[in-house]
């Protein structure tokens, strides 16, 4: 009915075609990468899973901070972390090659937030195969209760991390990006996954409102989830405490801002 119609993606999407040349001409994967992304199209929720050159975004962003401490709200099966993990395990073995004296080898790690283990256990065994467990800390839990306990952390803390990528349960955006905000360092970068939501942030917030009051279901798309993304998207592009936003259409849209 034209009810439904109205809450259809109005996205473009990229032909497959296209997607795949530009991921040829500019994804260099390691096989590890390769092999969990193959498990992963072979079980259920397989779409939930980070995009390729998304997670390629954040690695160049990485190497251009030099950065030492990411948190990633929502690992899932866990093929973004380890594309971050392998990032910031080259990014080490490039600071070894420095002549002894430069104090520029640093710890460096991803803190990963998931409040089931059930999924992660798929992307763990190529953490190990990849020789990038030790980066990595994973976290069972409610993200919101892991988040404020880093904040009183005495290796966390206020002002302690590089970088965030939230990609989670969307009614808890507003929660994460606050917690997160503060746990961001001075010119630290606060990145925000699904900001586009296939489309339904188009859909006017009285629609949304009565739809979610009367309780319908919209299957994936939760009609909440909308309402807290869209909030959140108005709520960042206003925020005096960022700066340089940048909303990207990669995906199913990545908002990065840099902390002032």
């Amino acid at each position: 009915d034209s009810r439904k119609q109205d809450f259809e993606s109005q996205l473009p999407s990229v032909p497959k075609k296209l997607q795949q040349y530009a991921n040829d001409h500019s994804l260099k994967r390691w096989e590890c990468e390769m092999e969990l992304q193959r498990e992963i199209e072979e079980l259920p929720r397989s779409i939930m899973a980070g995009a390729p050159d998304e997670a390629n975004l954040l690695c160049l962003l990485l190497e251009m901070m030099d950065a030492t401490t990411v948190i990633e709200v929502g690992v899932f099966r866990g093929i973004t972390t380890l594309t971050l993990a392998l990032c910031l395990k080259r990014m080490n073995q490039k600071a070894s090659s420095i002549p002894p004296g430069d104090d520029i080898q640093r710890r460096r790690r991803i803190i990963g937030l998931d409040v089931s283990e059930e999924y992660v256990t798929t992307g763990e065994k190529y953490w190990i195969k990849a020789g990038v467990d030790d980066i990595i800390d994973f976290r069972v839990g409610d993200a919101k209760n892991s988040l404020k306990m880093m904040l009183e952390e005495e290796d966390f803390g206020e002002n302690s991390v590089d970088m965030c990528f939230i990609d989670a349960d969307k009614v808890s955006y507003d929660d994460y990006y606050e917690k997160c905000l503060r746990l961001t360092k001075k010119g630290g970068l606060i990145v925000v996954d699904n900001t586009l939501w296939g489309g339904r942030v188009l859909t006017p917030d009285s629609m949304l409102t009565s739809a979610a009051a009367n309780n319908e279901d919209n299957g994936k798309y939760r009609f909440e989830d909308t309402i807290a993304i869209k909030a959140l998207n108005k709520k960042i592009f206003n925020d005096t405490r960022v700066e340089r936003v940048c909303f990207l259409t990669i995906a199913d849209g990545v908002t990065i801002c840099r902390k002032k």
